[in-house]
């Protein structure tokens, strides 16, 4: 309890402490962006690749609209992109039906993610550092490198750009005995920008719908949902420094500390060839400490550098228990695991400038992930089984992209990217390309059209786990995309984009004669639509529609599925906020998901989960000239009983309201 009290109270002073200075002229200046380690750039506002490309982006103004708190609330509303929650507890962000090991997730271009499986956790990224989130869905840009089979997601945090010193303070409390409190210092000074923000949550569970109906009550009986309490706290800073006129330096770090419960399978009855076994498993301590330096030299000259050193270590202790009461390891299954992931990294890019509608970026990248694990795990005889494992993987990229804006509306861009993976014993190598044009048909009116191909080496869990197997080789995806942007004449933009994927030698744990064991087995086929439309009619009143049509088949040989587990086929999201001149802001959200389908464990017998639409309200009251503003919210205003993985019911109606004051 002291430690929690310790931290609110960090976040807290860490605002308040400044409040000597004097109020600035406008109470809600906007923070900067920390633009150093963005991944893609380009001399015009937004590049070829990713014009011709699908990119959507969240800014931190939706995303304080939003009210989100972390970085999976902020994505739930983009197009093509699915927040799930499985078994883990955790939140998984799959793109076009691509599941998160398959998605790239970069902090000012550091990667995030888990050396083991490839995963990451995004609860962990607070919104409230965010600047812009990139979302590339397919394929992109070759700058990425390896990976991102499914899509890329780049955040650019905040950086203090305005004169002077501001910050803000704030908290909120909620339903479920949650509660957040947040402080946040910026501000620029001669050659000097800064950033530093500290956050602290906590849920001691979310609660259960009302139209909840209990199957095993040893599970869960409704109410407060078992073993679903989450606390974390963050600290965050970057600063820039100019040295001159061309070229700046960078500091980023960042630090998590935390832990959750993972909520059991309500459901389990042996006749259920769905259900899983209910299990009680928690993360009791987690930490992850994130450092990163750059350099930029950008001049006049058509040379411009970009470079960036990066360090990462990620501590986890996870327990699995004998029962609800958390607290013996003595029957079969139980497990105990304590271990370490650590990434260190270094990136650069020239880009040459041809002209100013042309130029080339040279990239080139190495980073060692390792992977270290002590522990055990209890064998049906009651004995402690070693889950002792050290592991240590390289990867190294070379890539080279050109672009060209020509005359008469015309837009190319080419890029290749060579990768190459060293492991404990053995290596790999493949390459990964992508072309594409945008063509101004108008003022209004743009078409494009892409083409890429991606990769993706197999994570350590994948290659040394318990199903492992060391000679897997590349997961390969080939994508084909075009689309239009179509600007309207009530001030909005419609984006409507259709698109194929073909997916070859994916990873697939499959019977390999009496021993399950990791393959590259899976063909799969993708095909879709996404279409957003954003409305602007009038300065305060903002309207938003996003619409997915997915289409997914396994073509593996002898594959008995016709969809994909847990792909919904539709997704639909309205939001949309007006703001009165006295400050008084409405928010609302309505996401709707259908036709989603799972399998039995054998993958001969399918289920469809219930479709499922949300609502959320936000009503706020900026006191504007006081820098205060204060609001009140309903997630999941009607209650509704649903599930994102069979077994695993979602929060019902969760109520909260909350204060902050900027200066």
């Amino acid at each position: 309890m002291m430690k929690k009290v310790l931290w609110a109270g960090a976040c807290l002073a860490l605002a308040a402490g400044s409040q000597s200075v004097v109020l600035a002229e406008t109470a809600n200046q906007e923070e900067g962006a920390y633009r150093i380690g963005e991944i893609v750039v380009a001399a015009a506002s937004e590049s070829v690749v990713e014009q011709a490309g699908t990119v959507y982006r969240v800014t931190a103004e939706q995303i304080r609209k939003q009210n989100a708190k972390n970085l999976d609330q902020a994505l739930e509303l983009v197009p093509g992109l699915v927040v799930r929650e499985g078994a883990e507890g955790t939140p998984r962000i799959d793109i076009r039906g691509f599941r998160t090991r398959h998605v790239q997730l970069f902090i000012n271009g550091i990667p995030v993610k888990s050396s083991y499986d490839g995963q990451f956790d995004p609860t962990r990224i607070p919104a409230e550092i965010i600047s812009e989130i990139k979302v590339t869905s397919g394929g992109g840009s070759v700058l990425y490198g390896a990976g991102g089979n499914g899509g890329a997601i780049d955040i650019i945090t905040k950086l203090g750009t305005a004169e002077g010193l501001h910050g803000l303070v704030g908290g909120e409390v909620g339903e479920g005995g949650s509660y957040t409190g947040k402080g946040g210092v910026w501000g620029s000074g001669g050659k000097l920008d800064f950033y530093a923000h500290a956050s602290v949550q906590n849920r001691d569970e979310f609660l259960l719908s009302d139209d909840f109906v209990p199957v095993n009550v040893d599970a869960e009986d409704g109410g407060d949902r078992e073993n679903s309490d989450r606390e974390q706290k963050n600290l965050f800073g970057n600063l820039s420094y100019n040295l001159n006129d061309d070229n700046t330096l960078g500091f980023t770090l960042s630090r998590f500390d935390g832990e959750n419960g993972k909520p059991p399978a309500t459901n389990y009855d042996p006749s259920d060839p769905f259900a899983k076994k209910t299990s009680y498993e928690r993360i009791d301590d987690s930490s992850n400490t994130l450092l990163q330096a750059a350099f930029s030299h950008d001049s006049s000259s058509p040379l411009d550098i970009r470079g960036w050193a990066y360090y990462s270590l990620t501590s986890e202790e996870e327990n699995g228990y004998d029962d609800d009461s958390y607290s013996s390891q003595r029957k079969n299954g139980s497990f105990f695991q304590d271990s370490d992931t650590e990434t260190f990294g270094v990136s650069t890019q020239v880009r040459y400038a041809v002209n100013d509608f042309s130029g080339a970026t040279l990239a080139a990248s190495a980073e060692n992930e390792s992977w270290e694990a002590e522990g055990f795990e209890i064998d049906k005889d009651g004995n402690p089984g070693d889950l002792a494992s050290d592991h240590d993987l390289q990867t190294y990229s070379v890539a080279l992209e050109y672009e060209n804006q020509l005359a008469d509306g015309l837009g190319i861009v080419a890029g290749y990217g060579h990768h190459f993976n060293e492991r404990d014993e053995g290596s790999d190598n493949d390459f990964s390309y992508v072309v594409g044009a945008t063509y101004d048909v108008s003022e209004a009116t743009q078409l494009r059209v892409n083409h890429a191909r991606k990769i993706r080496f197999p994570s350590v869990k994948q290659l040394y786990g318990k199903d492992g197997n060391e000679d897997l080789e590349t997961e390969v995806t080939y994508h084909y995309e075009a689309g239009i942007s179509q600007k309207m004449w009530t001030a909005g933009t419609l984006d409507v984009t259709g698109f194929i994927i073909d997916a070859e030698d994916f990873i697939e744990k499959i019977d390999t004669g009496g021993k399950d064991q990791n393959v590259n087995f899976q063909e799969l086929s993708l095909a879709g639509v996404e279409a957003n439309l954003t409305l602007t009619p009038l300065e305060k009143l903002m309207i938003r529609l996003g619409i997915s049509y997915l289409d997914t088949e396994d073509q593996s040989e002898g594959s008995a599925r016709e969809e994909l587990q847990y792909r919904p086929e539709w997704k639909l999201s309205v939001d949309g906020s007006y703001t009165l001149d006295c400050g008084f802001s409405v928010y609302g959200s309505v996401l709707h998901a259908r036709d989603q389908y799972y399998y039995d464990s054998k993958q001969e017998q399918k289920g469809e989960l219930d479709d499922f639409t949300l609502v959320n309200l936000k009503l706020s009251q900026d006191f504007q000239t006081t820098g205060i503003e204060v609001y009140v919210a309903v997630d999941n205003l009607f209650d509704e009983d649903y599930e994102e993985s069979y077994g695993l019911p979602q929060p019902g109606r969760m109520v909260y309201g909350g204060l902050e004051y900027r200066f």
